[in-house]
């Protein structure tokens, strides 16, 4: 924008490359200058905004119902909050908000109308539906909005009794229902997974695979300890034939038993005799004292040891050497009986390892079917036990999905909302900063082209000392810009 301010006959114009700052005076002054370009565009965007925004908004109407949600304080669910802590309230709510705004509930709606839930259905229920409530209460606010009041509230109506026939299946029936339905499939699978095992056990002709394999570990053991005492005591028993058998090269096979001969028994006779003389005769009778002679005569021949080894002699059998020998042979039967008793622990222990090692391949499938068996049977208990207890809970808990009343049904509303006004009044700001916009544009291009229009000093300005003086007080102090007129003033002298 130029720069207005007094210059008198010798005062020169700024240069014309010399600008200022633009103030809001001279932004005002612009869109002056430029009002009937602004109010022509502004008019061109509006009229049109206007008409589309009336015809296009439609009055719709909005049906609101209220649902207030109970809580029980000893089972917090399926019932709502109403009490309890902030943290419990908000989560029960928004449980029952997700429920309430779910395609489920949808469909049961659209069903219970006798229409098909088609897609598009689904669509404009959820484009019309919305659910809302105020922080830290348990009440929830449902709205439906149609162009129809009567379908409005028909349609909110029968969302909210679909919700509550749904809660009802959820929370109590389907719980239950559940979980009979997966016991059931937990309890096939497990009789199909022992079914596996058994048949797994009869292709290997096994009964018991735990048993059987520590009974086939505990006689690879006690075959083991028998072979090793086998064998040591078919060792000691051949040391012991060997020695006897050394020992019996230094004993004879035979010895005398004894040397019989009849020297002692003619004495003793002799001896006899002697008594009988003596009984009929004297001792210095001859027929005494010849047997005395041939008594003392015998014995000096004894003595003498004239009758060692003389006389009748008896070999036999040396008792020491058979009972040596038959030492010997027991100890050798023993020897052979431990060998072969060795040998046949021999074989039954490599049977027994040969079983051991097929048992310790079967173990990993073993153990993957006893694992699957074990995890199907713990599965099919838990879920028992849970669907015993649903089924308790649902006998002893029949007014638990009664939790939800309905505090304010849908009614016809009376009054339509339209954002026509809004949309009218959007059209009329959004044209006039349009319209505002391309003046100030407009206008600092026409500016901008001509940058320092002159205009000639006032007739009523006076002159004092005339030009030459005032000519050197303006080089000596340069006036201040000094621009009194009023902003229209200095729009009319443009």
């Amino acid at each position: 924008m130029s720069d207005f301010h007094d210059s008198g006959p010798g005062r020169s114009a700024p240069p014309a490359h010399g600008r200022r700052e633009i103030d809001l005076f001279d932004l005002a002054a612009i869109v002056w200058t430029q009002k009937f370009l602004i109010i022509l565009v502004f008019l061109a965007l509006f009229i049109p905004g206007a008409i589309a925004a009336y015809t296009l908004l439609t009055p719709t109407y909005e049906a609101e119902t209220r649902l207030l949600v109970l809580l029980d304080e000893d089972d917090p669910t399926p019932g709502a909050a109403g009490s309890g802590g902030a943290f419990v309230l908000d989560q029960v709510l928004q449980s029952e908000i997700e429920i309430l705004d779910s395609d489920a509930v949808r469909r049961r709606a659209i069903e219970r109308r006798g229409a098909e839930p088609t897609s598009a259905a689904l669509r404009r229920l959820r484009s019309g539906f919305s659910v809302s409530r105020a922080p830290n209460a348990s009440v929830i606010t449902a709205t439906y909005e149609s162009d129809d009041p009567e379908l409005a509230a028909t349609v909110l109506n029968a969302i909210v009794e679909a919700y509550l026939d749904y809660r009802q299946e959820v929370l109590v029936e389907d719980g239950a229902g559940q979980l009979r339905a997966r016991l059931a499939r937990a309890e096939i699978v497990a009789q199909e997974a022992a079914g596996e095992l058994r048949a797994f056990l009869n292709d290997h002709g096994l009964v018991d695979f735990e048993a059987e394999q520590a009974a086939a570990v505990a006689r690879v053991t006690d075959l083991q300890t028998r072979l090793l005492l086998a064998e040591a005591e078919a060792e000691a028993a051949a040391a012991g034939a060997a020695a006897i058998e050394a020992r019996l090269t230094e004993i004879p096979q035979t010895i005398e038993h004894y040397v019989e001969n009849d020297v002692t028994g003619q004495l003793l006779t002799l001896e006899v005799r002697r008594r009988e003389l003596l009984a009929r005769y004297l001792p210095d009778a001859p027929p005494v004292v010849a047997i005395e002679r041939e008594i003392a005569a015998l014995r000096d021949f004894i003595d003498a040891g004239g009758a060692q080894g003389a006389g009748q002699r008896r070999t036999g059998a040396n008792p020491v050497y058979q009972e040596l020998e038959t030492a010997r042979l027991q100890q050798a039967g023993a020897a052979a009986a431990q060998r072969r008793l060795a040998a046949m622990l021999r074989r039954q222990l490599a049977d027994a390892r040969a079983e051991a090692d097929r048992l310790r391949a079967l173990a990993p499938a073993h153990d993957r079917l006893r694992r699957e068996v074990s995890a199907a049977e713990t599965a099919a208990e838990r879920l028992s036990e849970q669907s015993a207890n649903a089924v308790a809970q649902a006998a002893g808990s029949g007014d638990a999905a009664d939790a939800v009343r309905i505090v304010e049904r849908a009614e016809t509303p009376a009054e339509a909302k339209s954002l026509r006004k809004i949309a009218i009044a959007g059209a009329g700001v959004f044209a006039l900063g349009l319209a505002g916009l391309l003046g100030l544009l407009v206008g600092y291009a026409q500016d901008w082209r001509d940058p320092a229009p002159r205009r000639s000093p006032p007739p009523h300005a006076p002159d004092p000392g005339g030009a030459g003086a005032r000519a050197a007080r303006q080089s000596a102090h340069p006036a201040p810009r000094r621009d009194p007129l009023p902003v229209l003033a200095r729009v009319g002298r443009q």
